[in-house]
């Protein structure tokens, strides 16, 4: 950081995924881990102790009217978001929004409303378009043709909070989207069509889609392929793995994106493996913008357009047709 401004921070939902970002935030130079939020008081304080916050609270709204804090790390469950987004961003709060941004597309709707309204910093929370890995294959490809990528990951209990599909929507909604906004991300153009096959393979007794093989269409006529599910994990490629071509030149990011081979004049060049810095490559970025008034380095809108684009998928699914992101319902959120 440039700015000396020490950015004094609460978290909201001391799960593990609180855990990774209080890790971050209570070694961090640039911020002081000030308060922490969960239904479960034990749990808070727990929170509290482990990561030296300065009280915990089982009342939110504690966390919104104090005026000691500057930004909020909402890492609750999918469901919750919308309404704690709204309540932050009317707060002043500036904030931090685990993906995805929400599970449906009026929810979606809501928190880009709730920040335009309030005029609030807000960053959601994919964190893979920052792997260095990923900076250095958009660097080296800018323009791609053919796109291939997965996030298929180990099984998930049906009982899982995330398989609910009213609290976490699946698999498919709940992790595709990190892929899948790596993809986007990616390209110079926007998604204008989306067509996938796929359904519920594993997890008979939950109305939601876990296996996806989900087909994009962009602007400028390239095409990409995203395979999700939670099916077992690849042995070589692992649990994140994209590969890009223009016709001269192809990278292959594997080692769950933090290692990347790339190819041009029928030379491969494979480079050393970064390691994985969890929460870090993203909290920093959002702490600078906050602590320095610079835009989200990973926008709200920009989150939109990633659930739009897995909802889809999803509906795509489960009607058998394609879906056009130039039409409503979703032309909207294909701006960002």
């Amino acid at each position: 950081m440039t700015n000396s401004r020490i950015i004094r921070a609460a978290i909201v939902g001391c799960g593990s995924y609180g855990a990774e970002h209080a890790k971050f935030l209570s070694g961090f130079a640039g911020a002081k881990l000030h308060a922490v939020a969960d239904l479960d008081g034990t749990r808070a304080e727990d929170f509290r102790q482990k990561y030296g916050a300065a009280y915990a609270t089982t009342d939110v709204a504690r966390i919104w009217a104090d005026p000691e804090i500057d930004a909020v790390w909402i890492c609750t469950q999918h469901h919750t978001h919308a309404p704690l987004a709204e309540a932050a961003a009317a707060a002043g709060k500036n904030f931090f929004l685990e993906k995805p941004l929400a599970l449906t597309l009026a929810d979606c709707d809501r928190i880009v409303a709730a920040v335009e309204r309030g005029g609030v910093i807000a960053s959601s929370g994919f964190k893979l378009r920052f792997f260095p890995a990923v900076i250095a294959a958009k660097a080296f490809l800018a323009k791609p043709t053919l796109t291939t990528a997965h996030v298929i990951d180990d099984h998930w209990a049906s009982e899982f909070w995330a398989n609910d599909p009213i609290q976490g929507g699946g698999n498919v909604l709940s992790q595709g989207c990190h892929i899948t906004d790596t993809v986007l991300h990616l390209h110079p153009t926007g998604p204008v069509r989306v067509y996938a096959a796929g359904g519920n393979r594993h997890h008979p007794t939950r109305d939601i889609v876990d296996v996806a093989a989900i087909t994009l269409t962009f602007a400028d006529g390239a095409v990409a392929n995203i395979s999700v599910g939670d099916v077992g994990v690849p042995p070589h490629a692992s649990k994140f793995a994209l590969q890009q071509s223009d016709g001269a030149k192809s990278f292959s990011l594997y080692n769950r994106l933090n290692s990347l081979m790339k190819r041009e004049d029928k030379k491969i060049t494979e480079l050393p493996a970064w390691p994985e810095e969890g929460a870090a490559v993203i909290d920093g970025p959002f702490i600078t913008a906050v602590a320095e008034g610079r835009p989200s380095p990973c926008s709200i809108q920009s989150a939109r357009r990633t659930s739009a684009v897995v909802l889809a998928a999803i509906e795509s699914i489960r009607t058998g047709r394609v879906v056009d992101l130039t039409a409503a319902p979703y032309a909207a959120a294909m701006i960002c």
